[in-house]
């Protein structure tokens, strides 16, 4: 939707507004910043009606306030205020909503989270998620995966808790509606987009550029297409580089002296605002309606991103001499400088095309969506100084050689990519006062392949420890390119199910409705796995994990007077089970327990109150309790190798409370927001696991009443808005908005070289924005980090105290410091 038509919708006539600027700070805060000119517009209007929040939330248009569930709508400008550009930055700023946030690079390994449903660690790993996500993600009405920027968006749907029903095996929590802007046959509309920034601790510059067209192309058919590109400055500094012959994963450090190779230190560098990002996202599509009663939407989805590190900083590491090379000093750490022995460059592609048809036959529209998306990605981390520390150092002189090689580099690629294809077909009945029952039905179908690959090399060591000596009883196992070690898994998915949804209306105003899915699906998990270093050759074995399953859904509700809602809802979540194809021999096999992981199943039971009221405030009330069986948990195991396992019983209770709308003071509004969800075990679990190359009974093991990691209990968001005229023609809105969040736990069991469960720190962040609109242009200044505050948001798996190697180990990944930025906009 246009700038025009946003500030439309705040101006017709069944809800009354004074004839001040209330009329658009009430706009302001339901639907984000207005046009320009829309205070104007209200004044002129008189007296104005402010149309209700329009969803598909249930696959058919309805009002905000009469979907039976807790559902939150953020529009585009909204995201715009508070600097929203992916889904990472989403989940900071929606209340019981959460991700953990690594920024793009491990955007294979990270998924969002509601209401606490996940039991999975922060990845200890680059790779890309082993199980299913907990909560779906769509733009439109298409699933997607991978990495983009929020661009052209209408709204963001969040809906809270399972979505079985409607939404699959893929919303176990919830799920993410992206509500891209449709093509508009009936005007040529555009857009330019500029913007600069400028980030404290850094010394470069952030720029967007963003444009959008639409064009009309005939009476029946239009096209849209919109593009933006982000340059994102680092701010991090970055110690200790050393020189190789590549950049890559087998890139051997160069010799300060040539003529000596066995103690020879490295050559080293250092580089200033190194976690940098590059990302372009575009999407285009093309609209063709004949008729009323007919229309195809054809639409592509591309979006890159590359750079470099990440936002890790270690301020505990002390300076002096490096312990692994005795020739070379390093400086003490810093809130802003982290220590890596190689560049760490990462990379994404993520493409989606989609084919929406829709016919309305009448009694009821049919529709297909047919869609099939594709995501890759590679990461290179350092894992050297981690390497050095675990376990005190117990496997250095299988890498390392023995003494310990100076230019010692442990560096580890993760690539993957995934192919999904999936179809969807709904027949929606026709809206109408006097029907006595509305449903949805369909069908669906998905077929994925993913694989992902880990592979670990050792450059120089070998060829050092040759030259040694000792040699060759000191040699270093390896393979090509001093690869030491690599796992490939492939997975395959098939899903088929049917759904349905039926809605009584026993009431003029009362209603119930009976929802149901049938899952069937198919799962094929196969993993190689090669080290070099411990003689281990596995081929890859396909395990299969076939399921079946039925879910289910009640939700009545009932409007008890205008515009004031009551519900109910018992609603039901599943996810597929898996294999995990870990090791059967060897010094790395695991117990045949960890051969393969069940599904999950989610029951949610909610009650709330959903109202709006003549003066344009709006509210939203729930409380919920989740019950959560076999919860599935993706870890990396203590012997380092990585698999999927089912606790068996936990629970999230919780509630919600948000509210917008105007304030005594003319011209100003609010928005709020606050979620707490307490999600524990409810039940003991104990699994086998390898360790030192010894299955040991319960070394995976939980306890009744720990705390489900990735998700704050308390989360809150509020905003303060303004909206005035400064002079003929110009409006002025000013937006004050803050975050809060308590601390998150980081896993549930214990991880490779980890003794304690870690956790974030409690945090918030406050962000202001001011915009002046005059006719088709718009001026926006925001700051976002007000008052430049550091928080941890991952600290290490296990922070060390010990010697100054373990202390170059404790990475704690943290948030942007304040940016300063403005954005000028032309539309037309």
């Amino acid at each position: 939707m246009n700038e025009k038509a946003k500030g439309s919708r705040c101006i017709a006539v069944n809800r009354k507004l004074p004839k001040t600027t209330v009329g658009a700070a009430v706009c302001l805060a339901l639907y984000g910043l207005p046009h320009a000119g829309f205070a104007q517009q209200v004044a002129a209007a008189g007296s104005g009606e402010l149309e209700e929040v329009t969803v598909t939330a249930n696959r058919r248009e309805q009002n905000l306030e009469a979907v039976p569930y807790s559902l939150s709508v953020v529009s585009a400008d909204q995201l715009a205020q508070a600097n929203v550009t992916d889904l990472a930055s989403l989940a900071a700023n929606v209340p019981g909503l959460s991700m953990y946030d690594f920024g793009a690079r491990l955007a294979g390994a990270v998924a969002p989270i509601i209401r606490g449903i996940n039991a999975t660690a922060e990845p200890t790993r680059g790779f890309r998620t082993f199980e299913q996500n907990p909560v779906g993600t769509y733009i439109g009405n298409s699933p997607i995966d991978g990495y983009f920027q929020l661009d052209d968006l209408k709204q963001v749907e969040v809906l809270r808790g399972p979505q079985g029903t409607l939404y699959g095996a893929g919303a176990l929590g919830g799920a993410l509606r992206l509500i891209p802007n449709d093509p508009d046959v009936k005007a040529l509309a555009g857009s330019f987009e500029a913007g600069g920034s400028r980030l404290d601790h850094s010394s470069g510059t952030g720029y967007t550029l963003k444009a959008m067209v639409n064009v009309p192309i005939a009476d029946t058919l239009a096209f849209r297409a919109s593009a933006k590109y982000a340059y994102e400055p680092g701010f991090i500094n970055a110690y200790g580089l050393l020189k190789r012959t590549s950049n890559g994963l087998s890139g051997i450090p160069e010799l300060a002296d040539p003529g000596d190779i066995v103690n020879s230190p490295g050559i080293y560098s250092s580089r200033n605002d190194w976690n940098f990002q590059k990302t372009f996202t575009g999407r285009a599509s093309a609209l063709w309606k004949p008729n009323d009663a007919f229309s195809a939407q054809l639409a592509f989805l591309h979006s890159n991103v590359k750079g470099d590190g990440g936002p890790v900083v270690n301020p505990d590491y002390a300076g002096g001499v490096s312990p692994l090379d005795p020739l070379t000093t390093l400086p003490p750490g810093g809130h802003y400088q982290e220590f890596t022995q190689i560049d760490q460059p990462f990379s994404r592609y993520t493409n989606l095309t989609s084919l929406d048809l829709s016919y309305n036959v009448g009694f009821a529209t049919l529709s297909s969506t047919s869609s099939y998306y594709t995501t890759s990605g590679s990461v290179l981390q350092d894992n050297t100084y981690d390497l050095g520390g675990l376990y005190s150092g117990e496997y250095l002189p299988y890498y390392a050689g023995t003494p310990t090689s100076p230019r010692f580099i442990y560096d580890q690629q993760f690539t993957d990519r995934a192919h999904t294809f999936t179809e969807e077909v709904r027949l929606v009945s026709t809206t109408s006062p006097d029907n006595l029952f509305d449903y949805v039905v369909g069908v669906f179908y998905e077929k994925q392949v993913r694989t992902g690959a880990w592979t670990i090399a050792i450059p120089g060591s070998p060829e050092r420890a040759a030259q040694t000596p000792c040699a060759p009883a000191c040699d270093i196992l390896v393979g090509p390119n001093d690869v030491n070690f690599q796992q490939i898994d492939t997975q395959d998915f098939q899903d088929k199910s049917v759904f349905g949804e039926l809605t009584y209306h026993f009431l003029t105003h009362g209603q119930i409705t009976f929802g149901v899915r049938h899952f069937s699906q198919q799962f094929t998990d196969a993993q190689s796995y090669v080290d070099y270093t411990f003689p281990t050759d596995l081929p890859a074995t396909p395990h299969n994990s076939p399921a079946s399953k039925t879910v289910g859904k009640v939700n009545p509700s009932y409007e008890y007077t205008k515009d004031q809602f009551v519900y109910a809802l018992w609603s039901q979540g599943f996810r597929r089970g898996g294999a995990n194809s870990v090791p059967s021999s060897g010094p790395f096999q695991e117990s045949p327990l960890l051969a393969t992981y069940q599904p999950d199943k989610t029951n949610n039971y909610e009650a709330g109150l959903k109202g709006r009221f003549s003066n344009g405030l709006s509210y939203t009330f729930a409380v919920f309790d989740i019950k959560w069986d076999k919860p599935q948990i993706s870890s990396s195991l203590p012997s380092g190798n990585l698999a999927v396992y089912n606790a068996n019983t936990a629970e999230s209770k919780g509630f919600e409370v948000e509210s917008s709308g105007p304030l005594p003071l003319p011209g100003m509004g609010y928005s709020v927001g606050f979620s707490y969800a307490d999600a524990k075990l409810t039940s003991d679990f104990s699994l086998p696991a390898n360790k030192a190359g010894v299955i040991v009974p319960g070394l995976l093991s939980g306890t009744s009443g720990q705390q489900m990691p990735g998700s704050p209990k308390t989360s809150v968001n509020a905003a303060l808005l303004y909206d005035t005229n400064i002079a003929p023609g110009y409006d002025l809105a000013l937006s004050l908005n803050g975050v809060y969040r308590t601390a998150v736990k980081m896993q549930l069991a214990p991880t490779l070289g980890a003794a304690t469960v870690q956790q974030s720190s409690s945090y918030g962040i406050l962000n202001a924005s001011a915009a002046v609109n005059h006719k088709p242009w718009r001026v926006t200044g925001y700051v976002t980090n007000l008052l430049d505050k550091q928080e941890v948001l991952v600290p290490p798996s296990q922070i060390s105290d010990g010697n100054n190697l373990d202390k170059l180990a404790n990475d704690y990944v943290v948030n942007p410091p304040r940016e300063i930025g403005l954005r000028v906009a032309y539309s037309f």
